[in-house]
């Protein structure tokens, strides 16, 4: 049974989720440019049941594992919680490596 905080986490990521896919619905129909004037690059992408599956339980498996999402590692880290620093650490080197694998990696 969920918590009541549970759902309303749930509650809340689904609403941004479904308010992004309205907003991105809107800028393809109203033809919208970007604050520089000029066209915005909004590309359909393919589905990909194994690459949503696989991407999503690793991310979903280092959430769980961290207890935190990424915005309040820095909130955790200025009330003390001191091992959160490796989490950052790892966050960082994740996203290097991710820049140094891109160009290698199924988009």
């Amino acid at each position: 049974m969920f918590s009541f905080d549970a759902f309303h986490m749930y509650g809340i990521i689904g609403s941004a989720v479904i308010i992004g896919a309205i907003g991105i619905i809107f800028l393809k129909k109203l033809n919208i440019k970007s604050m520089y004037k000029t066209e915005l690059n909004l590309k359909d992408k393919t589905f990909s049941v194994p690459r949503y599956l696989i991407g999503g339980i690793l991310f979903g498996l280092g959430w769980a594992l961290v207890g935190a999402c990424p915005g309040p590692i820095f909130i955790l880290i200025g009330h003390g919680y001191w091992s959160m620093v490796i989490v950052l650490v790892g966050a960082v080197i994740g996203t290097y490596m991710y820049g140094v694998l891109r160009s290698r990696l199924p988009h």
